[in-house]
């Protein structure tokens, strides 16, 4: 009996020495063997994670060691940022370019797809770009390009996010076809089309429908029976759910949608995940059916109060549930106004870009005054008197206010009206060259070469070329038989600006002189008119209007209907 007792002591120390033993004589193969086809964010990988490192740091092995902290990042969902760091910090101490640029790039992955922190994202693409210059590493350098152009496309850079991905799809698409190991393989399908969704993405925000809809339908045919790219399939469904849904196939659009958000919740994407329940609620509310409807948009609400974030495409969620409940019930209509004012502060701040736009369509200033009544109406605390005084000296602003800025308006008018009358303003402005003798400078156009591209540019100015959406100073000198630097150099010379300055006084004098000579175009819509003159978005049409003639256009197309006596 106490031979047992013994062995019951002394089995397990040794059997503990005997596993730390055999814990060490594994190899680093061997233990990632262990956790390396696991699924990201599965935690369980972690005791054979820390194993891994612990070993790394005893053998003062570096490149495992990076490579341990990479393993971590990847598994341990609370901890990504910790590990992100230690990563990092190992790269810059002990690793290569290549090294460091990708443990930058880890980082911004993070602060985009796990917190929506688009800044600082970007500051750590940034980073990994700069990194990145020369690497032999191709594969990691077109990534680094397609994570700025995702930042960049969330953050309104439309064009410039375009352009990455476009590179980045002419980088992806031969390698398909190309001889590759089976990861390397996968790698290079899985960035394609993650290309090729962005690019669909993109074209439906610029309002080319055709193009977005094509791009679509080519990404879920590639991925509609490989269960490899699951996600990415669930995009593209929900992309042509989008394009069902505006073409007003209600029925259509929530089967696409209803099938893509299984996997976008699986993958904790609450972006993507709000833009379908936002849409699923668009054609519910098309419908008339209001509680699936309200249904929907409050799943908005729950991913911005869990995550503190929200995208500009569906903050018109909460004007429909303000809406829904008011004189219905107060305490919600009030719940609702505050969420969009605290939307509407969080977005100005993370998507500066956008937030003009948002601002075209929602005045946070009015908002603010329906959440005061609504506040007032609910409390009944205010007196009469002090109510008829407010709104008093409300009305007497407003209205001197008003008196103010419509004399600023017509004075601004009158002024462009009489530059129009005396020949100083019309669309020959732009495309008049100076008659005096420049001073001589040093520049690389020869005389010759000046006139040949003045010739061409007067040609390009008199057939309205300038009116095409899209066009770029590449292509107009390449549409001119000559290169983009000579005719930058020719502009900027001859013209006395830039070409975008360029560009954008041909256009809007173009259009001026259409509204000062043609009445029909006053009944235009500010949106036909930039249409008109080629340009893209209207709030960029309305500023480079104001900017060029010092009046809003829907400011001077009020103004000259009166002049004309046109209701």
């Amino acid at each position: 009996m106490k031979k047992f007792y013994y062995f019951l002591i002394i089995f397990p120390t040794f059997s503990q020495f005997l596993f730390s033993q055999n814990k060490e004589e594994k190899t680093f193969s061997e233990i990632r063997k262990h956790y390396e086809k696991m699924e990201i964010d599965d935690v369980h990988a972690m005791p054979y994670v820390k194993l891994y490192i612990e070993k790394a740091k005893n053998e003062n092995n570096f490149s495992k060691l990076i490579q341990g902290y990479r393993d971590a990042r990847q598994f341990d969902f609370k901890n990504k940022m910790k590990y992100a760091d230690s990563a990092l910090t190992a790269s810059l101490k002990h690793g290569t370019q290549d090294d460091i640029s990708k443990e930058y790039l880890s980082k911004g992955i993070i602060y985009y797809f796990y917190q929506k922190k688009f800044k600082l994202a970007l500051n750590e693409y940034i980073k990994a770009y700069t990194h990145s210059k020369g690497s032999k590493d191709e594969y990691h350098r077109y990534k680094v390009l397609y994570h700025l152009g995702i930042v960049k496309s969330h953050l309104g850079y439309y064009d410039d996010a375009m352009k990455h991905f476009l590179e980045c799809i002419s980088f992806y698409r031969p390698k398909l076809n190309e001889n590759h190991h089976e990861n390397e393989k996968f790698n290079y399908g899985k960035a394609y089309l993650n290309c090729l969704h962005q690019l669909t993405v993109l074209n439906r925000y610029l309002n080319n429908f055709n193009k977005s809809d094509s791009l679509s339908m080519l990404g879920y045919r590639l991925t509609a029976n490989n269960s490899d790219f699951a996600l990415e399939k669930s995009y593209f469904l929900k992309c042509i759910g989008i394009s069902r849904f505006h073409n007003k196939d209600y029925v259509g659009a929530r089967d696409y949608l209803q099938k893509s958000l299984p996997t976008i919740l699986n993958r904790n994407d609450f972006a993507w995940a709000s833009v379908v329940y936002y849409y699923l609620g668009k054609t519910y509310e098309a419908q008339d059916n209001i509680n699936r409807a309200t249904g929907c948009y409050n799943k908005i609400d729950s991913i911005f109060n869990k995550h503190d974030f929200i995208l500009p495409e569906v903050y018109k969620s909460y004007h429909y549930l303000i809406d829904h409940y008011k004189d219905k019930n107060v305490e919600k209509q009030l719940y609702y106004t505050n969420q969009l004012l605290k939307a509407d502060s969080l977005i100005s701040k993370d998507f500066p870009y956008l937030s003009l736009k948002l601002h075209k369509d929602f005045d946070r200033r009015t908002l603010m005054d329906a959440k005061e009544e609504i506040e007032r109406s609910s409390t009944k605390k205010i007196v009469f008197a002090q109510m008829l005084i407010a709104s008093g000296s409300v009305i007497l602003g407003f209205f001197v206010v008003r008196h103010r800025r419509d004399q600023k308006i017509k004075k601004q008018y009158q002024l462009l009206q009489k530059r129009i009358t005396e020949g100083k303003y019309n669309i020959n402005d732009v495309l008049r060259e100076e008659m005096i003798e420049l001073p001589v400078r040093k520049t690389s156009l020869t005389p010759e070469m000046a006139l040949e591209i003045k010739e061409k540019l007067q040609k390009f100015e008199q057939e309205q070329y300038f009116r095409k959406k899209g066009i770029t100073q590449k292509s107009i000198a390449l549409k001119l038989g000559t290169n983009s630097q000579y005719l930058s150099v020719y502009i900027n010379e001859q013209k006395g600006m830039n070409f975008n300055k360029y560009m954008a006084e041909l256009r809007i004098n173009y259009i001026t002189n259409l509204l000062n000579t043609n009445s029909k175009y006053l009944n235009y819509t500010i949106e036909a008119l930039a249409e008109e003159c080629g340009i893209a978005a209207r709030q960029n049409f309305s500023n480079l209007f104001f900017d060029i003639n010092g009046i809003r256009p829907t400011d001077y197309i009020k103004n000259r209907k009166k002049e004309l006596g046109i209701s």
